[in-house]
């Protein structure tokens, strides 16, 4: 299950943006799916080992809120300040994400004492078990498919994405699209491999920008070039203009 989950969760968004360079934090793709992995083979674990369902139930939920919290926190880069508001999130949102994570030990729980009943009976039936872990591997993989990008940050990392095209191909300042004429060394220094990075806190880039209203998101994208240069546009709502900046 946890590895079903994590190869969805960890590739959803490159197989729907292809082409477009994803930045992957540190520990990297692989390492992270490891990881992912090795959590939720420690939930099963914790699921499976009480005598009683239930207790292994609500343990295997609370360590698998905890560690996937502290995970997409360590992933995510942050500020020490917004550590801390990630974490007051993490306790705000503890109940609605039990709602998730109890069915997925439920779940895991009930797949074990399936093959137990069935190991216990000569004549058991290998289809059965087989059929009950995929049911497993399946809805861990549905839960994955929601780290999927919504349809607004799919479209302001494409619309990042062809900027940088379109700046590419042009021979000089003046040639650029009017979003990336302001960004200081783009002409010079854009050249080579680059990442793209979505964010939902606009504040960690020092772009002025129009005030939006209090249920508008913003994003943020960061370009991130191999070469040390690197830029960020903001995109503001109703129209999610862009305002590019290089910092």
């Amino acid at each position: 299950m946890g590895l079903a989950y994590s190869l969805v969760a960890h590739n959803i968004n490159g197989l729907s943006l292809p082409g477009i360079p994803l930045y992957e934090a540190p520990p990297g793709k692989f390492n992270t799916i490891l990881i992912t992995i090795l959590i939720g083979g420690l939930m099963g674990l914790i699921a499976a080992w009480p005598d009683d369902a239930l207790p292994g139930i609500l343990l295997s939920a609370v360590v698998g809120i905890a560690a996937t919290s502290l995970l997409n926190i360590y992933l995510t880069e942050q500020s020490s300040l917004q550590i801390a508001g990630a974490l007051i999130v993490f306790f705000l949102t503890f109940l609605p994400r039990a709602v998730l994570f109890i069915p997925l030990a439920a779940l895991t729980r009930w797949v074990i004492g399936e093959w137990s009943r069935e190991l216990q009976d000569t004549n058991f039936s290998i289809t059965r078990m087989a059929l009950s872990l995929l049911l497993a591997v399946v809805l861990a993989g549905a839960v994955g498919a929601l780290s999927l990008y919504s349809r607004q940050e799919r479209q302001v990392l494409v619309k990042t994405y062809r900027l940088i095209q379109e700046g590419k191909q042009a021979s000089g300042l003046e040639g650029l699209p009017e979003e990336l004429k302001p960004v200081d060394g783009f002409t010079q220094n854009s050249g080579g491999a680059y990442t793209l990075r979505l964010s939902t806190d606009p504040d960690q880039l020092p772009i002025t920008r129009p005030v939006v209203a209090y249920d508008e998101t913003e994003y943020a994208v960061i370009v991130r070039y191999q070469n040390g240069y690197r830029f960020g546009c903001i995109f503001t709502p109703p129209g999610l203009d862009a305002i590019c900046r290089a910092y």
